[in-house]
Parts: structure tokens; sequence; C-alpha cells
């Protein structure tokens, strides 16, 4: 599950979801053996104390802002980034602001990886049209290498989520597999070049 905690609504000031929504949402999924994801903006520090306040040590946070363990000097549990570096060219109309705020979220990325921060890929889409991969491995590559960056679409998130079946490629293991049309080590925009998608041994996507 994932919990948008904090929005722009239009002209009004981020309104923050109620804390005993959020504590209910969260109750429901643990109960279910199920991780909650917390979406952290920079707009305001409330929303991450909103989620740490409902959730258990082990829930994840959403976001390349969290890039270390304090927040306004509010200690934060485990977690993880999922960097949707993409987003913050679709946000502000003005360039200059834009390369700002995009090379801010390279830098916190690069930080918390730094400081041993596992990251799972991840994409604003839903919230952005950006169906395209390309730019967002662009920007990772920023502050990541392209190991890194396929760990973040593979190992991290097997690890992450316990599935030991998944994640590499290994006899005995899951026949789910991406193969791609060129060399990401190349180009780094090539993880976006799919050609075939596999699950369970079977193509379900062929390009």
């Amino acid at each position: 599950m994932k919990l948008f905690t904090g929005a722009f609504m239009g002209d009004k000031p981020v309104v923050n979801m109620d804390a005993a929504i959020v504590k209910a949402a969260v109750d429901v999924a643990h109960a279910q053996g199920k991780p909650v994801f917390a979406t952290r903006r920079t707009e305001s520090v409330w929303t991450t104390r909103l989620a740490v306040a409902s959730t258990s040590s082990r829930t994840p946070f959403h976001r390349e802002q969290l890039h270390n363990r304090r927040t306004d000097s509010f200690q934060i549990p485990t977690y993880r980034a999922h960097p949707t570096l993409s987003l913050w060219t679709t946000i502000v109309p003005d360039p200059v602001a834009t390369a700002h705020v995009v090379q801010s979220g390279v830098d916190q990325l690069k930080t918390f990886s730094s400081n041993g921060g596992p990251i799972l890929f991840g994409t604003d889409v839903g919230f952005t049209a950006i169906y395209d991969t390309s730019l967002e491995y662009e920007l990772m590559h920023r502050a990541l290498s392209v190991s890194q960056i396929l760990a973040s679409l593979t190992t991290n998130p097997a690890g992450y989520f316990k599935t030991a079946n998944k994640g590499r490629v290994e006899k005995g293991l899951d026949a789910d597999l991406v193969v791609l049309d060129a060399d990401p080590a190349a180009d780094v925009r090539n993880l976006a070049k799919v050609a075939y998608t596999v699950r369970a041994g079977q193509i379900i996507y062929q390009k």
C-alpha cells in the first residue's frame, strides 16, 4: 500500500492526511502482512512524521528526498528510496528551477545510496504521463552506477520483499526475465529498450 500523506490542493497550502486515517490504513495492511509506503514530499516534514508515527520500523518510505536518517531533528526508522527524478521535470515551468530541483534530487539520491540506503526503482506514472523510463535511468545515472540501477530493478526489490526465488538469473529460480535490445553498460537508457518480458518461463510481452 502506498499512502500520499500530504498534497497540494490547488492554490491551498499543503493538506495533510489525518493521522487516524493513516493509522487505520497501516493497521489493515500490516494485518495482512503487507508493507506500507508513504510519500514524503519536501513541502512538509509533517507528512514523514505522520507516516513514521503510524508504522513499524520496517515500513519503507518513498522518495529520494529521504536521503539520511534525520529530517528536521526527527529520527527516521529504516526505509527505502524510490527515486522518481523525472517527476521534477514536469511540475516546474521555469527551466532554471527545474534544473535546480532535479540536481537536488540527484544529490540526495547519491547521498542516500552512499550511506548504504538500498534503492528500489519506481516512477510517478499516474501522477505523470511519462511511461518511457529512459529519462529516469539517465537522471539516476548521475548518482548511481549502471550496476546499482540494475540492482534497483532486480536484486534490491527481491531482497526487500523477501522473494528468494526472484531477482537473479540462476538455476532453480523463477524464470522471470527481461531481455533488452541493447547493452545498458554502453548506454544506461538501454534499460528501457525491452525486447521480451518473460514470467514463469512464458513470454508475456514481445516488442
